[in-house]
């Protein structure tokens, strides 16, 4: 048996960023969370039990609180109401992140703003709240029409598109070469703002799976950049599995002879990766 484990598996800087300072606030005492600080619910309980509160309103925290904003992001009207009821904001959104909002904000009075990415994503929803009414996420090709729409009835003559920072690179390029030929009478600029570690994982995961007969891929279920590192995986191994925990090893048959490829996401801890390797080389 060979057993291949992805040099960029587990948390990237903006993850690892988050996670890190949660834990120092946590030391002063409880503290509120908005939604999940991360998708990975095996560190949200580890989170928890140390006193985080996950809420998903802001409502829920009592003035004078005090809040942390998660790596995914918010959009500007949270931060307003933060403001406007004395909450302390603990904002540990991802730098990357805080950069598309950056951009989006500056150019939303000039341009169209074409967000690439998943709609129901937190990173998406929070980028949106940046980007005015002005402003659709393009998803598949499906949307495009209604994107052509939408930008018609804004009169605008200039379009800028960004991208969801754990998006498929793959994908990212398909619907920017659909978007500027539809739209080719548009001025157009764009920032394909996936997070360089997402493009390195993605890459890294096509390069194991190739050489693999059964690849593991770890993390959270509803963690996105996990999700699009397992359907990189299936492309090009058909025996590809994706686990959030050891457990779930056990419904996976493992020959002698295969090479195992094992990657993870960004919001997976090391020690999660360790254990499951350590669990199939034993």
């Amino acid at each position: 048996m060979k057993v291949i484990v992805g040099e960029y598996s587990g948390f990237c800087k903006g993850v690892n960023y988050t996670y890190t300072k949660a834990q120092e606030e946590l030391k002063k005492g409880p503290i509120y969370c908005l939604g999940k600080i991360i998708h990975n619910d095996i560190v949200i309980k580890e989170l928890e039990d140390k006193g985080m509160i996950t809420i998903s309103n802001l409502k829920e925290v009592p003035k004078n609180g005090k809040v942390i904003f998660r790596a995914h992001g918010e959009p500007y009207e949270s931060y307003e109401y933060a403001k406007n009821n004395n909450i302390e904001v603990i904002d540990l959104t991802c730098g990357k992140v805080k950069l598309i909002h950056n951009k989006v904000s500056k150019e939303k009075d000039e341009s169209f703003i074409v967000i690439i990415g998943k709609k129901t994503h937190p990173e998406i929803i929070g980028t949106v709240g940046f980007s005015g009414k002005n402003s659709y996420v393009v998803e598949n090709s499906s949307d495009i029409e209604k994107l052509k729409e939408k930008i018609e009835e804004s009169k605008m003559s200039k379009i800028f598109i960004i991208s969801q920072t754990t998006f498929s690179s793959q994908k990212f390029d398909e619907l920017l070469a659909l978007i500027t030929k539809e739209l080719k009478d548009y001025e157009i600029n764009y920032d394909k703002s996936i997070c360089n570690s997402t493009e390195k994982r993605q890459n890294e995961c096509e390069e194991i799976s190739e050489k693999s007969t059964l690849m593991i891929v770890i993390g959270d279920k509803l963690s996105s950049n996990t999700k699009e590192l397992y359907n990189i995986a299936k492309e090009n191994c058909q025996n590809s599995y994706l686990i959030s925990d050891i457990s779930e090893l056990k419904g996976i048959k493992i020959s002698s002879d295969d090479t195992i490829g094992i990657v993870a996401g960004a919001s997976t801890p090391k020690y999660l990766i360790d254990e499951i390797y350590k669990e199939i080389t034993k």
